[in-house]
């Protein structure tokens, strides 16, 4: 296998099982983004995956100036942040000297320092302790401890050592989570909506935004079960530097859940560089992404920097990356894992910080099954992936999309559009969507250009095309969510041109008659 990295990990000379644990170890400790639950959840996976009967974490605390640790036995309570003397314990060794302790039988030595008489009284014969350390901070270390002698071979220090490396990664980065998530609360709090008099269209909008977190996932639109699961993972994965593989099909906004993770970040301030892979001519497509030097082909007629250049230490998005030429993949490859690069004709090696995102619309295991695609550059891709929900999985959404687009294409034409009709709605809650939310907010688009009054007029012909027959009618629980969202953004009142009848162009007697039938009570909204 050749050679490969994870997160700042390289990956040689391991088996496809140690390999697989590796990438399973990393979306755990993505998936689990406290220290409490981080170690809970490891714990037992390290011992199956790595086959050891003790796991122990010793972080460092400054406040205390000792080693907090916390001790993991098959078949025994969890022992909780013993708080102990760096001087006392193997993790603090590690910790303070940045060196590794590895005893391979702790009962064949004759001579042991203080700090590792204490595991005999726990029957460990192996114990190996390698320090926690990215090149941020020295976090502490993580021991490995076996019942049993555990050979001192070149390939079992190897994966503990990788183990260790991507546990660092992500402590790292959780531990610094609490400055990400104040500003991330700073973020929402600026972006709130203040309370006022009767809003508009466009207001609900923007209060809409902002409940996700404000400019962090600006865009994206809805509370649907398959969009909130989204962010959270979005949030989770942020703070961290793994690769991300964004899978969905083509209209879901992979691009806008890329930004979200770049600008969640700790590389938010630096560059998102976006690279369309089939927008791009093959023969184009090297130099674009690694840039080129003068003279280098025909017609290179200055310095070219590339994308991946662009974004050092920042975020590149690599869209479509499933139509990635094979003659670039192993160029892609190489950088991924050696972290550096050339420009074309040059002879200098530049060396890069760049988070990857890759994104796709195609089935990268049929593609690797087909020979279309590199299976190491997969799996070096496959670090964290994440479903993009297509809208058909998240039709509860649509509303609320369907009011935020109104909103940007009307402010944007000079138009006041207050009205949806009820009948209009439904269509668009009946329709499929195969393009997905490109092609809602193309149609939003359209008709907002073409409307000329304050009702939105939406060709319901198109979303009939090719269907079965429909009632054209809401289900109960969509009905319900359009007329509570119609008295919120009409304040409770009913009548009148603002009134939340009108904005569902409802007569008012047939919208007594329905919120009569579904025990809505339009007092609760009136301001």
């Amino acid at each position: 296998m050749p050679a490969q990295r994870l997160g700042s990990v390289y990956l040689s000379d391991l088996t496809a099982r140690e390999y697989r644990n590796l990438l399973d170890l990393a979306q755990l400790a993505v998936s689990h983004p406290t220290t409490n639950t981080i170690f809970s959840t490891w714990a037992p996976r390290l011992r199956h995956s790595l086959n050891f009967d003790v796991v122990t974490l010793g972080l460092y605390d400054s406040s205390t100036e000792s080693i907090c640790l916390d001790t993991w036995k098959a078949g025994h309570p969890q022992k909780r942040c013993e708080s102990i003397p760096v001087h006392t314990c193997a993790s603090g060794w590690a910790w303070q000297n940045q060196r590794s302790v590895l005893v391979r039988d702790l009962d064949a030595e004759n001579k042991l320092p203080v700090f590792l008489e204490s595991l005999r009284q726990l029957g460990i014969r192996t114990y190996y302790v390698f320090p926690l350390t990215t090149i941020r901070h020295k976090l502490g270390a993580i021991g490995f401890g076996s019942l049993h002698v555990i050979p001192k071979t070149n390939g079992t220090l190897e994966l503990l050592r990788q183990a260790a490396a991507i546990i660092a990664q992500f402590l790292d980065a959780t531990l610094s989570s609490e400055a990400l998530n104040t500003r991330s609360d700073y973020l929402h709090a600026t972006s709130a909506v203040p309370p006022g008099p009767a809003k508009t269209v466009q207001d609900v909008h923007l209060s809409d935004q902002a409940s996700h977190g404000g400019e962090a996932f600006y865009g994206i639109v809805g509370n649907s079960a398959p969009l909130e699961e989204l962010l959270r993972q979005i949030r989770s994965v942020a703070a961290t530097d793994a690769t991300v593989l964004l899978l969905g099909e083509t209209g879901t906004g992979k691009e806008l859940v890329a930004r979200a993770i770049h600008r969640l970040s700790l590389r938010a301030d630096s560059e998102f560089v976006s690279v369309n892979c089939t927008a791009i001519p093959t023969e184009l497509l090297e130099s674009e992404l690694f840039g080129h030097e003068k003279g280098a082909f025909t017609g290179a007629i200055d310095r070219h920097i590339g994308r991946w250049e662009q974004a050092d230490k920042g975020t590149l998005l690599l869209d479509e990356v499933g139509d990635l030429p094979t003659t670039i993949q192993p160029k892609l490859l190489r950088v991924l894992q050696e972290k550096e690069f050339g420009r074309l004709g040059s002879t200098r090696t530049l060396k890069v910080d760049v988070r990857l995102i890759a994104a796709t619309n195609h089935d990268l295991h049929r593609g690797v099954a087909e020979g279309r695609f590199r299976e190491d550059l997969f799996y070096r891709l496959n670090v964290f992936p994440i479903h993009v929900p297509a809208l058909r999985e998240r039709k509860s959404d649509i509303p609320a999309l369907v009011r935020y687009f109104v909103s940007q294409y009307a402010s944007e034409a000079r138009k006041s559009i207050a009205t949806i009709p009820a009948e209009t709605m439904a269509a668009l809650l009946n329709w499929n969507w195969p393009g997905n939310i490109r092609e809602l907010q193309n149609l939003i688009q359209r008709c907002v250009i073409l409307a000329n009054s304050a009702v939105l007029q939406v060709p319901l012909g198109e979303l009939r095309r090719d269907t079965k027959p429909s009632s054209g009618k809401l289900s109960q629980e969509a009905e319900r969510e359009l007329i509570l969202q119609a008295l919120k953004e009409a304040g409770g009142v009913i009548g009148g041109a603002s009134g939340a009848a009108n904005r569902l162009g409802l007569k008012r007697t047939t919208f007594y008659s329905k919120i009569k039938k579904l025990n809505i009570n339009p007092v609760e909204f009136q301001r």
